[in-house]
């Protein structure tokens, strides 16, 4: 998979992600801007955290799938 597909990937993913972040931290908060801003914050940090791991997890298959 090209990185670029898995970046779509990750946004598509969070999108999903955001609704019930967004929805479930208004339960928290009770405020509906904090919870817009608490789910952009946890989006794109989760965005990087997954494109990241991905990547990793590429470079694991490549290196053990060599022995």
């Amino acid at each position: 998979m090209s990185k670029k597909m898995l970046f779509y990937k990750a946004i598509i993913w969070q999108i999903v992600g955001i609704i019930w972040i967004t929805l479930f931290s208004y339960m928290w908060f009770g405020n509906w801007n904090k919870s817009f801003l608490f789910s952009f914050i946890v989006m794109i940090v989760s965005i990087f955290v997954y494109v990241i791991y991905e990547i990793i997890w590429e470079k694991l298959l490549i290196y053990f799938g060599k022995k």
